[in-house]
């Protein structure tokens, strides 16, 4: 894609407005991963701000562009099919992982390339999903499988905050 197609799409995207079948095919299309997953980052923000919502149990993947493919898809196409996702959609809808699905690491990368809702199975670990997000950057917050909020956690410990404290190492 050259760069008058980007700066074009970019505007477009940043004003809110719709993009086009064909504006998706060639954003799947692009070879900048980096550009691609800032796009979906800030699109998602302007709808989420800093809350990733999580659902913990049997839930419906509804906006996730994961299918069932033989072989899996590599990482790096997983997270652009996530970010044409978000940048295809309009408003606040939600655009969906699932951790039985993929990995919680590509899990967490994800939610910055337009993923603003994580889907765990029963069996899953809340504490580990909640540290996921936290480590992200952003605010936890649990919900139903109606979309209701359950639970809004406080946001993450900021980096600073973090590295302030030296991390304890054993040999």
């Amino acid at each position: 894609m050259d760069a008058a197609r980007r700066q074009e799409i970019e505007e477009r995207v940043y004003a809110g407005d719709r993009l086009t079948g064909p504006d998706s095919e060639e954003l799947a299309a692009a070879n900048d991963l980096a550009w691609l997953g800032r796009l979906a980052d800030d699109r998602r923000a302007a709808h989420h701000g800093d809350r990733v919502t999580f659902l913990i149990g049997d839930g419906q993947v509804s906006d996730s562009v994961t299918a069932s493919t033989d072989p899996a898809p590599a990482p790096a196409e997983v997270l652009r099919r996530f970010a044409v996702a978000r940048l295809a959609i309009i408003g606040p809808r939600h655009v969906s992982c699932s951790t039985a699905d993929h990995t919680t690491a590509l899990a967490q990368l994800a939610l910055n390339f337009g993923v603003d809702d994580i889907i765990a199975p029963p069996d899953a670990d809340r504490d580990e999903i909640l540290h996921l997000i936290w480590d992200a950057g952003f605010r936890p917050v649990e919900r139903d499988a109606e979309d209701n909020v359950v639970r809004e956690y406080d946001p993450p410990v900021p980096l600073a905050e973090r590295r302030a404290t030296p991390q304890q190492v054993w040999a």
